[in-house]
C-alpha cells in the first residue's frame, strides 16, 4: 500500500503521462481519467485500503457502466480498447494471485501490476501516431519504475 506521499508523486507522474498520451483529444483524456480512478479504487478495495467509502465504488460503477460505454473516445475505438480492458483485468488478477508465490512468481507480479499503463502507449498512438506511441512507451518506463519490493 502506498504512503500519501507516494500517492502525490504517482499521480502527479499520472496526470503528466495521461496528458501526453491523449494530446489533444479531451475525449481520450476523459477516458484515461476514468480507468485511472477505476484502477486506483479497485487497488484500494483489493488491499482493504480503510478510506474507502461506499460513494466511491458507486462511483466505479457509474464509470464502468455508463461514463466509458459512452464517452466518445472509447465508442470510435472499442474494439481496439475492449480487448485491452479484457488483457489489463487478466494482467492485474494474475498480479494478485502470483505476490502469494515464490521468489519467480513475485517478479511476474511486479511486472504484471503495472500492465494497465500499457493503455497509454495504444491511446498516443490512436489519437498523434506512431512516433507519440514510442515517446509514451519509454516515458511510462521510466516513470513508473519501481525496484522489487515496492
Amino acid at each position: 500500500m502506498s504512503t500519501l506521499e507516494e500517492r502525490e508523486d504517482n499521480n502527479k507522474k499520472l496526470k503528466y503521462i495521461v496528458e501526453e498520451a491523449a494530446g489533444n483529444n479531451l475525449e481520450a483524456l476523459e477516458y484515461l481519467n476514468l480507468l485511472a480512478h477505476c484502477a486506483r479504487v479497485a487497488d484500494d478495495i483489493f488491499d482493504e485500503f480503510e478510506n474507502i467509502a461506499q460513494l466511491d465504488c458507486l462511483t466505479v460503477i457509474e464509470i464502468l457502466f455508463v461514463r466509458i460505454p459512452t464517452n466518445k473516445f472509447y465508442l470510435a475505438h472499442q474494439k481496439t480498447l475492449l480487448s485491452q480492458h479484457i488483457t489489463m483485468w487478466n494482467a492485474w488478477e494474475a498480479s494478485n494471485f502470483l505476490m502469494d508465490g515464490d521468489k519467480t512468481d513475485k517478479i511476474y507480479a511486479h511486472v504484471l501490476r503495472d500492465y494497465i499503463n500499457e493503455i497509454l502507449p495504444l491511446v498516443a498512438l490512436l489519437t498523434q501516431g506512431h512516433d507519440k506511441m514510442k515517446t509514451v512507451n519509454s516515458l511510462i518506463r521510466f516513470l513508473f519504475k519501481k525496484e522489487m519490493g515496492e
